[in-house]
């Protein structure tokens, strides 16, 4: 296996939590989770093809394996995780346009304090240091904006998954604060804990793209 560029910095998430996606993806019919989750499905060769983040992805059915855009496997588990637990279920729902926070969800307020620390204080800090980079990143992303806070923006992490990200600068008095919403109807797609997969994909995501601008600038 290939070794990932983004070792360094630490996807929670395990390869066995993947094993086990990966056997219930199983019982899943395809045709249906292509239509449910607006993803192509191929079955001459039993592959789907999942846009994240702008990455183009490929899923091996019945395997659940997960391929990069060169067909080949990698080391990132919280990206195969959130691919195969979003592909399981879609359900293909119109967005709703009503944007809620990670407490709103269900079993939200338990994990809140960890997603804080991992996902919104990260964004925030990036947005707040590097907004430059920031604003690169989410015109890469195609995100339209938002009109809210100092900066924000309203994209499509793949289709049927759209989210709202706000920062708002930090000063001598205040520190830099962010926010980030998902559109009501993934309350019926997503547990608590694929919510916070979800987080860790787009911070792995724009860790890697602002920090590589970065270090072209050194």
């Amino acid at each position: 296996m290939k070794q990932s560029k983004l070792l360094d910095i630490d996807p929670h998430f395990s390869e066995s939590s993947y094993v086990i996606n990966r056997d219930l993806f199983i019982n899943y019919d395809p045709g249906e989770m292509s239509i449910k989750s607006s993803c192509p499905y191929n079955p001459e060769n039993g592959r789907f093809e999942i846009i994240v983040l702008g990455e183009t992805y490929f899923v091996d059915y019945p395997s659940g394996v997960v391929r990069n855009a060169q067909g080949e496997e990698f080391d990132n588990y919280s990206i195969k995780i959130f691919i195969l637990r979003y592909l399981m279920n879609a359900n293909g729902k119109e967005a709703t346009n009503e944007w809620i926070s990670f407490k709103e969800f269900p079993d939200g307020p338990l994990y809140y304090s960890n997603f804080h620390k991992r996902c919104i204080q990260v964004f925030a800090q990036i947005g707040n240091e590097m907004p430059e980079q920031l604003k690169k990143y989410m015109s890469r992303l195609q995100a339209v904006p938002y009109n809210k806070g100092d900066l924000s923006w309203q994209f499509t992490v793949t289709p049927g998954v759209d989210i709202v990200w706000i920062v708002w600068f930090g000063d001598d008095e205040f520190e830099a604060e962010a926010q980030i919403l998902f559109d009501k109807k993934l309350t019926d797609v997503f547990n608590i804990k694929d919510l916070a997969i979800l987080g860790d994909v787009l911070m792995i995501s724009l860790k890697t793209f602002t920090f590589s601008l970065n270090s072209k600038k050194n």
